[in-house]
């Protein structure tokens, strides 16, 4: 998961989601595809779309494609689509670096996927280099100069791109599909999406209702959600899920440094001494923790599960001995993450006040974890207008399909509320894996079975099925390493 920190913002007026007709060219050209240069085995080929969907005649730009052929041991089904996570996840580069799903789908599927437009090389959004303002403040001081910074590295942003920055939203992004799959020569299309690339299926299936074929939701992200308390409060309190799992191990563990130890209350001690500027860092005692670096490191243990180094780096801070290595920071680098977000959701916080309030809400819901990664996407898009493509409850015709909906209890990044609201939405079956992770075709090999089950047959599960917990390291995840694009979302 890419590492970043977000917030939640004031929800703007709700527009009525635009249901979109087919394609605007009736008989789309035909894909050009060619061995790609730089994958061997793995067809490359670049599609033109307009630039502005409402204005089909404009100006186009290139999609960036890439396809690995099934083998055809099984029974032939067609192609299928692969929908990374991101936002900001390149589907072409990710299927030219690996075969990112198993070998059964190549005995069935030939395998597309693509750059969505702003990312990698499909006409890609230029932004300064360095990295970007996104942090989590702790004064009005603090908040409004990530507010200035964050306008204007917008405004970088924009300038350096051009027109493509306002035109990344995912309703444009499922036009593109649509076209894909027209040009390719498909009459249904066949999609797998994990993370932020179940938000295209989701708009997909309600865009193109009579053109979705076996479609997979993987960890499901949840467009409905118009306020920024529900946002930032459903990623903490799933962390804080996790957390409580570390202070039961810790209980049972006698490995753990804190076992037999009030672990809450010694990190409740801590948060005290880092927002009091008590809390020293053990390595350079003139430097002090604040609270959002301390719930970084909190949190990023939390979510990778080290338990062990968790205790230790705690009774660390308690102790002032030298503390662990800390988890590396992801490197920052230009990307189109911000641009797609703010096209796509109306988090926009008003001012320090409500922030403030946001800040101590979540004090209160998850005290151990405070606030998690994510909450700051609601602060990164200070300054830009309302969302092109703003939250809405999704909506779909009868004419779609049985769907399939996975997503773990304990997921960090797509919280399981989203899941089950998605599954009140769309009436469809929603999987259940009883643990934690993201992505649960990498996570779950039960999840797995039921997903190629689906693929293979378009057989779903009775609704309320589950997956129990699985050793660690699962099987699943031994077989199918996680893509660099499960990312962020």
């Amino acid at each position: 998961m890419r590492r970043s920190l977000l917030s939640g913002a004031a929800a703007l007026a709700l527009a009525a989601p635009l249901l979109i007709a087919a394609p605007a060219s009736a008989s789309p050209p035909a894909i050009d595809w060619k061995p790609c240069a730089d994958a061997p085995g793995v067809d490359c080929a670049r599609l033109a779309v307009p630039l502005d969907w409402a204005r089909p005649g404009g100006e186009q730009i290139e999609l960036s494609l890439a396809r690995r052929k099934g083998t055809g041991a099984g029974e032939k089904l067609g192609t299928l689509m692969y929908g990374p996570g991101g936002p900001g996840g390149a589907g072409a580069k990710g299927l030219k670096h690996g075969k990112i799903l198993a070998d059964p789908v190549y005995d069935h599927y030939d395998v597309v996927s693509y750059d969505s437009r702003g990312i990698g090389e499909s006409k890609p959004i230029a932004c300064p280099d360095g990295p970007e303002p996104r942090e989590w403040p702790t004064t009005e001081e603090q908040f409004r100069d990530l507010t200035a910074k964050s306008k204007q590295y917008i405004a970088d942003c924009r300038k350096l791109s051009g027109p493509i920055y306002d035109h990344v939203d995912t309703r444009s992004d499922v036009r593109d599909m649509d076209a894909i799959r027209a040009a390719i020569g498909e009459r249904k299309l066949n999609y797998y999406g994990v993370s932020y690339g179940t938000l295209r299926g989701q708009q997909y299936a309600e865009a193109f209702p009579r053109n979705v074929g076996r479609l997979v939701l993987d960890s499901t992200m949840d467009h409905s959600m118009t306020s920024n308390w529900d946002f930032v409060r459903t990623e903490s309190v799933a962390r804080e899920e996790v957390f409580q799992q570390f202070v039961r191990w810790c209980a049972d563990k006698p490995e753990c440094a804190l076992h037999g130890q009030d672990v809450e209350k010694l990190v409740r001690e801590l948060y005290d001494r880092a927002d009091a500027g008590t809390l020293p860092d053990p390595d350079d005692p003139a430097q002090k923790y604040d609270g959002p670096r301390l719930a970084a490191h909190i949190e990023s243990y939390t979510l990778s599960e080290e338990f062990a180094v968790l205790g230790t780096f705690l009774k660390t801070l308690r102790d002032s001995g030298t503390k662990p290595e800390l988890l590396a920071a992801a490197p920052t680098a230009p990307n189109p993450t911000r641009a797609i977000w703010c096209n796509d959701w109306a988090y926009r916080v008003s001012g320090y006040e409500e922030f403030k309030k946001l800040d101590d809400g979540l004090r209160k819901v998850s005290p151990n974890i405070r606030f998690n990664g994510y909450n700051p996407w609601a602060l990164v898009c200070a300054g830009q207008p309302a969302p092109v493509n703003p939250p809405h409850k999704l909506t779909l015709s009868r004419d779609v399909p049985p769907l399939l909906i996975t997503n773990a209890r304990h997921d960090p990044a797509t919280a399981y509320p989203w899941a089950k609201s998605m599954e009140k939405q769309t009436g469809m079956t929603l999987v259940t894996y009883d643990g934690g992770g993201h992505g649960m075709y990498f996570v779950s090999k039960c999840e797995r079975e039921y997903i190629h089950q689906y693929l293979f047959t378009g057989a779903v599960p009775p609704r309320g099925t589950h997956c129990a917990v699985e050793p660690r390291p699962s099987s699943a995840r031994a077989e199918l390493p996680v893509p660099p694009d499960v990312a962020t979302f």
